[in-house]
């Protein structure tokens, strides 16, 4: 895990006592508990500082992001540095651990939900003359190592977003649902490219529900829950409420997440050469972490265009738009992305920035 420690209106004399103190307190009790959710990137920021109206009382604030969508914010106030921090990581540790235990409690249904559906689709399917379906899934099939390179690059955008989280749906769930999906709607003659098609229309479907979903149960709160104990847990809340607001993550995407076929770099090629092709996979890696900034339809049309190699026409039809307004997403997407990597300080950006990327073709 990551600590990030500031000190507001005193000095940090002394803080590196302070900050080994948290590190290896976390690191026994907190980080153990995200290494086992996936998420042991995750960042604890801690504030110390003295009440203005508390005499020498110490303020410690704390506040970290759990999957999904979640900041948790705790407070705390004493006259000992380390009994007031101590006993704040412990109220973080808790609401973490209630927070966890919640959203576990709402995977399982979600996957019980997801197994409906597809007893659902699979009796579609049953009504199905045996020869249509014989067709659809042999014609899927073929297309099935496409399918999911397309469905893990846009789930780690998701969760790089923070709209899913890290392990929920897993990439075979999606395709499940997505064929179940297509072979149910199956069009009799349909060729394999408008079959594809077809599959990434679902897949965008799928995963925009999941988003959905993510975002109802992240808002819900149980009708058993208590009320909170006290002002403090109260002010906690809104603090928590008014971080979310401005909360963007800070997951760092890596080259091999989004292009899985990409070459690693020959330990024969020469200094200079080697060098060059560094040069080029920190433009690539910056250029995929400027993508998670482009609206959702914006990159979508762009991942299709490049990724996929579909003309606009093409990428709008599993997008479900008109061409004119998919053409002015990828137009803008690529100008957006040439500033900011000009903005970054990197020279002679092609007007199509994506193909730093020397994508396979």
């Amino acid at each position: 895990m990551k600590l990030k420690v500031s000190y507001q209106g005193i000095s940090p004399d002394g803080g590196d006592a302070v900050e080994t103190r948290i590190s290896n307190w976390i690191g026994q009790h907190l980080e153990p508990i995200m290494q086992g959710i996936g998420f042991a990137g995750s960042e604890l920021a801690v504030v110390i500082g003295k009440r203005k109206k508390g005499g020498d009382k110490w303020n410690v604030k704390l506040h970290m992001h759990v999957p999904p969508r979640k900041i948790i914010a705790v407070h705390g106030d004493g006259d000992d540095l380390w009994e007031t921090i101590e006993a704040a990581l412990k109220r973080l540790l808790r609401k973490v651990e209630k927070h966890i235990s919640r959203v576990r409690h709402q995977e399982s249904y979600k996957r019980k939900a997801r197994r409906a559906r597809l007893r659902m689709m699979k009796a579609k399917q049953g009504e199905l003359p045996a020869d249509i379906m014989s067709e659809a899934v042999g014609g899927i099939e073929t297309l099935l190592p496409r399918l999911e390179k397309a469905i893990k690059r846009e789930l780690v955008y998701l969760r790089s977003q923070g709209d899913l989280p890290p392990d929920y749906p897993t990439v075979q769930d999606v395709i499940d649902e997505v064929v179940a999906r297509v072979q149910g709607n199956w069009a009799p003659g349909a060729d394999s490219h408008a079959a594809y098609l077809q599959l990434l229309q679902a897949m965008h479907k799928v995963l925009d529900e999941e988003v959905a979903n993510s975002r109802v149960f992240g808002e819900m709160e149980s009708l058993e829950s208590k009320l909170p104990e006290d002002a403090e847990d109260q002010s906690e809340d809104m603090v928590e409420e008014e971080i979310q607001e401005f909360w963007q993550p800070d997951e760092l995407l890596s080259l091999e997440d989004v292009v899985e076929d990409k070459d690693s770099i020959d330990p024969e090629l020469v200094t200079e050469e080697a060098e060059e092709a560094e040069e080029a996979d920190a433009e690539a890696a910056v250029l995929l972490g400027l993508m998670k900034e482009l609206p959702i339809q914006w990159r979508r049309a762009l991942m299709l265009k490049e990724f996929e190699k579909l003309a606009d026409a093409e990428v709008a039809i599993p997008l479900e738009q008109d061409v004119a307004s998919v053409t002015v997403w990828i137009d803008a997407a690529n100008r957006f992305l040439v500033a900011r990597l000009q903005q970054a300080g990197f020279a002679s950006i092609p007007e199509r920035p994506l193909t730093l990327l020397k994508l396979p073709e």
